[in-house]
């Protein structure tokens, strides 16, 4: 009997509509968390999401936002992008991977006044706490259910909507609207190592499983929410480190609305930014490297001035 696959979609920017992280819980989630000092640095690119790193640079998906000018707005304003900023990030030579992976680097003509980040130096390890925030579609404030019945050739999988409660019930997600916000939820990182491909280049990711019962607000990326950032902490919550950038969802076989429905079972895809951190630093260096150059240059005027 075939076994119930997964189908990887990239998680496509829509900019007529807007989209958000979907949680178990049906909570809003759109303001900060406690102990979360980043939720504003997710901001909207070309309607679907971005992450603004610190001095002016903004991290997104290729396939969200392959050329400049682009969209990007941080809170209540929007800002210019700078031309001539655009960087496409690559796979390591030797690497067997594909040249260009599915990120981008540019940076906006007015500095939104947010904090940096700390790029990960390491993949976040099997089990680790991350939060996902990003610009995705809405979920419907309740589950539909199905019966689904796997079926031995390809594309042929049925999905029958049915009332709650039914015994015939093997199946339960959500559905998503059109309307607009940026929501955060957790999860824990379910696999890492991974290169996924899927018409935007090879990705190195780790990926979140949506389960429930496992978080209070457990969470799965839905459509629009590539470029979204995925932060992780292995202290509880007191410290959180940019890990990743949602790409892509692993899909069930013939699943009703695609990557507008999030349903159990479902997993998110995330790019390992520590795997392209070096190269994302040789375009922005991280604060403390710019602080540190900035100390040394000061000590050296100094030192002259003697």
């Amino acid at each position: 009997m075939k076994h119930a696959p997964l189908i990887l979609m990239a998680l496509l920017a829509w900019p007529s509509t807007a989209r958000a992280v979907v949680v178990i819980s049906g909570d809003s989630n759109t303001s900060a968390p406690s102990g979360q000092p980043y939720f504003n640095n997710i901001g909207v690119v070309n309607g679907a999401s971005g992450i603004y790193l610190g001095n002016g640079w903004v991290l997104s998906a290729n396939h969200v936002a392959p050329t400049l000018p682009a969209t990007a707005t941080f809170g209540a304003s929007t800002y210019a992008t700078e031309a001539g900023t655009f960087h496409r990030v690559t796979n390591p030579l030797g690497s067997g991977l594909s040249t260009f992976t599915d990120i981008v680097l540019f940076r906006l003509g007015t500095d939104p006044g947010l904090p940096s980040l700390t790029i990960a130096s390491s993949t976040p390890t099997v089990a680790t706490d991350v939060m996902m925030i990003g610009n995705g579609r809405t979920q419907e404030a309740s589950l539909t259910f199905w019966q689904r019945v796997v079926n031995p050739g390809l594309a042929d999988d049925t999905w029958t909507p049915l009332a709650y409660p039914n015994a015939l019930i093997n199946a339960a997600g959500f559905k998503t609207t059109d309307t607009r916000t940026i929501r955060w939820g957790e999860n824990n990182v379910a696999t890492n190592g991974q290169t996924y491909s899927y018409g935007h280049g090879d990705v190195r990711s780790f990926t979140t499983t949506f389960n429930s019962g496992a978080k209070a607000q457990e969470a799965q990326g839905v459509a629009g929410d590539s470029g979204g950032g995925v932060f992780s902490t292995t202290d509880g919550g007191v410290t959180w480190t940019l890990s990743g950038m949602m790409v892509s969802v692993l899909l069930f076989e013939n699943q009703p609305g695609g990557n507008g429905t999030a349903v159990l079972g479902n997993a998110t895809a995330i790019a390992d930014l520590s795997f392209y951190r070096s190269e994302i630093l040789a375009v922005i260096p991280e604060p403390s490297g710019m602080l540190m150059s900035l100390v040394a240059t000061c000590g050296l005027i100094v030192r002259r001035r003697r």
